[in-house]
């Protein structure tokens, strides 16, 4: 092959790989910001069912 032609295949590898690195990056955010959400709000549920039933004991 021409170092033309292995220039180009160089480049296209590169890019393939950078835009599916860049789309692994992605989805993980997503995942990353999903779970975070999910945490905090159990968080307040323990929070909330704790001060039920700190009511409930007090009557």
């Amino acid at each position: 092959m021409t170092p033309k032609i292995l220039f180009i295949l160089q480049s296209l590898t590169e890019t393939t790989t950078t835009v599916r690195t860049e789309k692994i990056i992605t989805i993980l955010s997503i995942a990353l910001i999903t779970m975070t959400i999910l945490v905090t709000l159990n968080i307040y549920k323990v929070y909330q069912l704790k001060k039920e039933i700190k009511l409930l004991k007090t009557k």
